[in-house]
């Protein structure tokens, strides 16, 4: 059973992770999360040593969301294009998974923090890595079950896979058009079943 003190941090963290991921580290003040909240400053603060802690703490929140969600969609049953086109349905509603959280982590945090926050640059690049390894896992697992063929190693065509993937994200949020993602998503499908499909 939870403390009140271990609810209460849930729901700073919660509540700011919107917040942090739309505006930016530096973005963000300390009223607009005393807003949010309904806490004084020295409530949030009990909770956590700095601004700095609060933000890693609400970018860790986003982050796991989207490592759950990808790690799910890569684990439905069945071989490795089952699991790739899996991961590619769920990117082509991206968007709506990330609208509540303000925005793709990834993309606002690592983009946002790169010139300001090293330690929240470095928490989006491992984020990142992460999702490049679990896409290159279940590749280099299909190529062991022989269920495709890979013309370059497994983990540069996850990250391939998944610098388009996020270049398409991204350029959909700045246009505001989500065809971008749409035949973006719809060409890769193409390039997964030409390029490694068997």
């Amino acid at each position: 059973m939870t403390t009140k003190a271990e609810r209460t941090t849930q729901f700073i963290i919660e509540t700011v992770a919107p917040i942090f991921n739309k505006q930016g580290y530096v973005g963000t003040s300390m009223s607009d999360l005393t807003e949010a909240t309904g806490l004084t400053k020295g409530a949030i603060y009990g909770n956590f040593e700095n601004k700095e802690a609060l933000a890693l703490a609400a970018f860790q929140h986003n982050s796991n969301l989207l490592l759950q969600a990808v790690e799910e969609k890569l684990q439905v049953p069945g071989t490795a294009m089952d699991k790739l086109y899996s991961l590619t349905s769920f990117f082509r509603h991206y968007d709506d998974f990330t609208r509540e959280m303000g925005g793709c982590p990834i993309l606002n945090t690592g983009v946002d923090a790169e010139h300001n926050n090293r330690l929240l640059a470095a928490a989006a690049r491992e984020t990142l890595s992460t999702i490049e390894g679990k896409i290159a896992l279940v590749l280099e697992n299909g190529v062991k079950n022989n269920e495709i063929k890979l013309p370059v190693p497994p983990l540069q065509f996850a990250k391939q896979l998944y610098t388009m993937i996020l270049g398409a994200v991204s350029v959909a949020t700045i246009s505001r058009d989500r065809k971008y993602l749409l035949n973006t998503i719809a060409y890769l499908e193409i390039l997964i079943r030409k390029e490694i499909g068997k």
